[in-house]
């Protein structure tokens, strides 16, 4: 073995020795770092405070269960006031979306609202209104007129005094949404004082021109729709001294 030889090789196994120290410290750094992430991690998530989140996504009006609902950790700098945290679960529960809300996106109060509790409005379209007036012993037939019945109303509207006439004018196919403040069959059929009716906008602003007039209510079959009365003129005599015939 030649002094060339043994000099290579001292070379090359210090040459080894120095890269098997270098993978080495690269693999004690490497573990240094991850212990040093994990422990900063540990440390931030330890620091973190659990909030309120909405599991999938809410469409403006729905109705919130607890299954749409879950928690989640965010740092407390992050967090606003405004936040509702896991305890305010069930105080959720029950509350409508005023808007869409998002999957993830924070519980809010501003973001709920109480539930519209029902009402006798709810019986109503959007275009349509319960009318209260009050009733004769006639115009309810004597206690036989009952709830959901549809009527004609039917006025007598007197035209200009140089004609000295009137005329009949009808309202059809009127439901009775009440009578007194009943609004089922479980109404005792009776006499009572005042009926209301479900009108649409039409039909409010002429029976409004009509009721303080007097008028009659006409029974109609449950299952026929019926016309409006033709507008049919009544002529009214008067004799020389004023009387009427």
């Amino acid at each position: 073995m030649t002094a060339q030889f043994k000099l290579k090789w001292k070379l090359g196994l210090l040459l080894i020795l120095v890269v098997a120290l270098v993978i080495a410290s690269y693999q004690l750094m490497i573990v240094y770092i991850e212990q040093q992430s994990r422990a900063i991690e540990q440390q931030r998530t330890a620091a973190m405070e659990w909030v309120l989140v909405f599991r999938t996504d809410l469409e403006q009006g729905h109705a919130v269960t607890l299954d749409d609902l879950q928690q989640r950790k965010y740092p407390p700098d992050y967090i606003s006031e405004d936040w509702l945290r896991p305890q305010d679960a069930m105080a959720v529960v029950g509350n409508v979306t005023q808007h869409f809300v998002s999957r993830g996106e924070p519980a809010t109060l501003s973001a709920l609202q109480q539930p519209r509790r029902a009402s006798f409005s709810d019986v109503l379209q959007a275009d349509e209104y319960a009318v209260t007036a009050t009733i004769s012993i006639e115009q309810i037939h004597h206690g036989l007129l009952a709830i959901g019945n549809r009527v004609s109303i039917v006025a007598e509207q007197f035209l200009p005094e140089l004609t000295a006439g009137s005329q009949l004018r009808s309202i059809a196919n009127v439901e009775i949404l009440a009578i007194d403040n009943a609004t089922d069959e479980a109404w005792q059929q009776g006499l009572a004082s005042t009926i209301t009716f479900r009108f649409n906008t039409e039909q409010a602003m002429a029976f409004e021109q009509i009721r303080k007039s007097g008028y009659s209510v006409w029974l109609q079959h449950p299952e026929a729709n019926y016309s409006a009365l033709p507008e049919q003129g009544m002529t009214r005599i008067y004799t020389i001294n004023g009387g009427e015939r």
